[in-house]
């Protein structure tokens, strides 16, 4: 059990730090140029491996933290309860973070593939996923007010918020002019959330004690919350940016400058 979890850990680590490079191409990239699907579906691909090998790692530190942990050392049963304690919350963060990247990136990819046939979206696998979204995330949240931190609670919020959203659009009646554009948008910004909080909490975190010392471990809390905030305020502007181009002022202005233009 313990070579598989080790295995996890490098396959994470590895297609994990080519995700935080790939994210940016399609992100900058035309949308709908063949660098941006052909990126994209990398990306997407990349995120897949990453939240896969992430469940893997919770769920063997879920069943057994000492084991994964601290093999073959001698513990008092304190200090095993306390270890196993602090190996299991971070479980429960990673579990999370895993189930919302993967969440998000099939649910990005659905949306773009599908667009106005959301069947994919209603099958019982991609609902299982939301609705597993939504309970880690209780699950975390109350985690969260359990040990004090604000971390956890803050990405509860945002998976349960984020599961429901994911349900309401797979099962509502109609759809806005090119909704399903806003969700793929929405999915894979998501995903990278998770990509770069799992990097700064997990991944980066000896990287960055090594660079900034003391001064990391007094603000890392900014570095983990950061990606949630900017990524969901970069979400709600494009967002809003390609509400107005498809449905709103954008077609106005448009119409009016071919009447103006032809008539």
């Amino acid at each position: 059990m313990l070579s598989i979890h080790q295995f996890a850990l490098y396959l994470h680590i590895a297609v994990g730090s080519c995700a935080l490079i790939l994210f940016w191409i399609p992100t900058l990239t035309r949308k709908g140029n063949l660098d941006h699907k052909r990126f994209g579906r990398y990306f997407a691909y990349a995120m897949y491996t990453v939240s896969l090998s992430g469940i893997l790692m919770a769920s063997t530190d879920l069943a057994f933290p000492i084991a994964m942990h601290a093999p073959g050392v001698n513990l008092t049963a304190e200090e095993s309860l306390a270890i196993s304690n602090e190996v299991r919350d971070f479980a429960l963060f990673l579990l999370s973070l895993s189930i919302l990247v993967l969440t998000s990136t099939r649910h990005g990819w659905l949306s773009i593939l599908h667009k106005n046939d959301r069947q994919a979206l209603r099958s019982p696998v991609h609902t299982g996923l939301c609705v597993s979204l939504i309970v880690v995330g209780l699950a975390l949240f109350a985690n969260g007010l359990r040990t004090g931190s604000t971390v956890f609670v803050i990405f509860a919020i945002l998976q349960i918020i984020t599961g429901i959203n994911n349900l309401r659009y797979s099962f509502k009646k109609e759809l806005k002019p090119k909704e399903w554009w806003l969700q793929h948008l929405s999915g894979l910004f998501g995903a990278g959330i998770g990509a770069y909080t799992a990097f700064f909490v997990f991944g980066g975190r000896r990287i960055m004690e090594s660079l900034f010392g003391g001064l990391y471990t007094d603000y890392s809390i900014v570095l983990w919350i950061a990606p949630g905030i900017i990524g969901g305020l970069a979400i709600g502007f494009v967002s809003r940016h390609y509400k107005q181009k498809f449905g709103g002022a954008w077609l106005v202005r448009k119409a009016r400058i071919r009447s103006t233009l032809f008539s």
